[in-house]
């Protein structure tokens, strides 16, 4: 899913938006109980979450109470940024596991326990990151990794998730919460036969190297779609008249793009789904249609992920000169709208800091906030959830009013603090 998190930052007349800082280098995925045999199969990714390259030559693996040298088998111990590196503990076996695998891959000396344990990624003696998992938290057994699912958020249990793929994501981005695209082979088939032969259906972008395809919609725009399909003919390619896609009793033309011989042809056409399609399985079918009016139809299916993605507009605030005391308040709409862009019912976690001009501060209690027609609630710095059960839809939105109150007493000065929301799913 997609988590997007706004913080808006009160000024006396304005609001802003504040970036988190990221951390370093941490472990991103851990294959510690593979299914089947543990040794030589277990693996620990490491991710850049840095804005600079970063060395990682002297670093060590702390694991069982040793700190475990690091020997470079394949690519570079500079690590760019957003890029990865494997840490196996045998690199001969992973590359039997994971033969397409060209990034950078470590070897190191080490075993993990299948029911949890401390692990470290260390600089000299300095902890970079470290992880204390627990079999509790998933991939216990079953092919899967524990996967991070914000590499900016901590390690405790509900920052991690067994991946949505077997075998995990080795130096690729996570499943959990990954849209990125993977490359297909198509299996191409030559069927001499007296009707037309669909041979194979490809659709793309496919977001996993797993078995069927698996499309990731985007968030707050369509997704284009492309399905493309090898066809046959006995007699000639060119008797051929129509080839014809059907996704949800929508027909999609695909033209020939590619002759492979006299008998085959790769067959094109795109469409378009809504970022607020329901995500569940698709089927597709493929009708090929020759000059005799002879036909054959073929049919895969594809899945159309989940999405957890909202989109905040802010406008500008201005509370003006208050007043302090009971009745010396101010009640406004303050131009926040905040719209779902994904394809599940989303919730608002919201938090924020209390206010200070350098000496004093106001509460975050004393900021009230709503959700469209919802009552006033005060803010606090422990996150709550604001239960606005945003549906999905092409147009899904609510308003968010703020209420501020002055305190007596309050010192005079220029007071500032911050508001932070993040999605979450119902």
């Amino acid at each position: 899913m997609h988590n997007k998190k706004f913080c808006l930052i009160v000024w006396l007349c304005l609001v802003f938006l504040i970036a988190k800082s990221a951390d370093a280098i941490v472990i991103n995925e851990i294959m510690y109980s593979p299914d089947g045999t543990d040794t030589g199969h277990e693996w620990i990714e490491l991710y850049n979450n840095e804005a600079l390259d970063v060395d990682i030559s002297e670093w060590k693996l702390y694991e069982n109470n040793i700190n475990h040298g690091l020997t470079l088998i394949q690519g570079d111990m500079i690590i760019p940024k957003d890029e990865y590196a494997i840490i196996v503990d045998k690199n001969d076996s992973f590359l039997l596991d994971y033969p397409g695998f060209n990034g950078t891959l470590i070897d190191s000396a080490f075993s993990l326990n299948n029911t949890g344990e401390f692990i470290c990624i260390k600089n000299n003696s300095a902890l970079v990151d470290c992880v204390d998992y627990s079999s509790s938290w998933g991939a216990d057994g079953n092919g899967k990794t524990l996967e991070k699912i914000d590499p900016n958020k901590g390690n405790t249990k509900d920052n991690w998730n067994e991946s949505r793929v077997n075998g995990g994501t080795p130096g690729m981005k996570n499943s959990v919460n990954d849209n990125a695209d993977s490359d297909i082979i198509p299996l191409y088939v030559n069927v001499i036969g007296s009707i037309p032969s669909v041979n194979s259906i490809n659709i793309s972008p496919d977001c996993y190297s797993t078995q069927g395809f698996q499309v990731m919609p985007n968030a707050g725009k369509n997704k284009e779609i492309t399905i493309s399909a090898v066809i046959g003919d006995d007699d000639s390619i060119d008797d051929i008249i129509s080839v014809i896609a059907t996704i949800n009793n929508n027909e999609i033309e695909l033209l020939k793009k590619e002759t492979i011989s006299e008998y085959e042809a790769i067959y094109e056409g795109k469409t378009n789904m809504s970022f607020y399609d329901a995500p569940g399985t698709y089927i597709a079918d493929v009708k090929a249609v020759d000059n005799s009016s002879l036909e054959q139809i073929n049919t895969t299916e594809f899945n159309y992920l989940e999405l957890l993605a909202v989109d905040i507009s802010s406008g500008q605030i201005n509370f003006g000169s208050l007043i302090t005391g009971i009745n010396n308040t101010l009640t406004g709409d303050n131009g926040s709208t905040i719209c779902n862009i994904g394809n599940i019912i989303s919730n608002i976690e919201i938090s924020g800091t209390n206010l200070s001009n350098g000496n004093e501060i106001i509460g975050i209690n004393n900021l009230y906030y709503e959700f469209g027609t919802s009552s006033f609630k005060p803010l606090s710095i422990s996150p709550l959830i604001a239960d606005i059960n945003l549906g999905y839809g092409e147009s899904s939105c609510t308003n968010m009013n703020l209420k501020l109150y002055i305190p007596t007493g309050t010192e005079k000065g220029d007071y500032t603090g911050s508001i932070t929301m993040t999605a979450i799913a119902n």
